[in-house]
């Protein structure tokens, strides 16, 4: 028997309830950067920040080809990093190529150069 047919049987509705998409606490924004200048991911970043702000969830960024990225990375971590200045909610930022676990990590202390 199939579950539909439980289903029915058990409410006497003829379908199942419709389910209900899971709500996450994150707002997540692709960004592709392949060919792109520093300027143009940063003005899509504020815009991700401000829906997920005006929608009351954290924004998951995710930052598609970083290492193609037409401009200096160092100037968009940079210009990151104004942009959340003050920001109100907790932001995470995903990419595959290493660059802003390498940033992060000296920014930690736990590059090849901390504590000496």
């Amino acid at each position: 028997m199939s579950d539909t047919t439980k289903y029915r049987e058990r409410s006497g509705r003829s379908r199942p309830p419709e389910s209900r998409p899971v709500e996450t606490p994150e707002l997540q924004a692709r960004i592709p950067c392949r060919g792109r200048t520093a300027g143009e991911i940063l003005s899509e970043v504020a815009e991700a920040l401000s829906q997920a702000a005006a929608r009351g969830r954290d924004p998951l960024i995710v930052l598609e080809d970083l290492g193609q990225l037409r401009d200096s990375v160092s100037t968009l971590i940079k210009g990151l990093s104004r942009l959340l200045v003050g920001y109100p909610r907790n932001v995470t930022f995903w990419e595959s190529s290493g660059y802003t676990e390498a940033f992060l990590s000296v920014m930690e202390g736990r590059g090849p150069h901390a504590g000496s």
